[in-house]
């Protein structure tokens, strides 16, 4: 579980508190905006990128708890606490970023998620 905290730490950005993420996030995207087309998209694939590596981790904590602990009671139950504050972390960050990542460059258009018609009654 150690390992595992580490390599959480070393995935989380550095942006400090949760409430300053959105503005950390603008200032990083009008600084490659301002370089440019290409700056942009590494901007993205860096957030891309990001991701998958909280994805991987998610999958490593999974695979961690679905093995159970050893020991007895109270050591047991911090083991499961543990994991459940590394998991809160990790999933607020990676649904930050996937939610950033939808709203600014969406793998398809919205015009082209359906077809569906819109009718309205008078």
């Amino acid at each position: 579980l150690e390992k595992v905290r580490q390599l959480i730490a070393d995935w989380q950005s550095e942006w400090g508190t949760e409430s300053t993420w959105p503005k950390k996030f603008h200032e990083q995207l009008q600084v490659a905006q301002g370089r440019g087309r290409l700056a942009s998209e590494a901007f993205f694939s860096q957030c891309e990128a990001h991701i998958e590596g909280g994805r991987w981790l998610l999958w490593l904590l999974r695979s961690i708890t679905r093995k159970g602990f050893r020991g007895t009671g109270f050591k047991v139950v911090d083991s499961y606490e543990q994991v459940f504050d590394l998991l809160t972390s990790l999933l607020t960050e990676l649904r930050f970023f996937e939610v950033k990542l939808d709203e600014y460059a969406p793998i398809s258009p919205l015009s082209r998620i359906s077809e569906a018609r819109y009718y309205f009654t008078v």
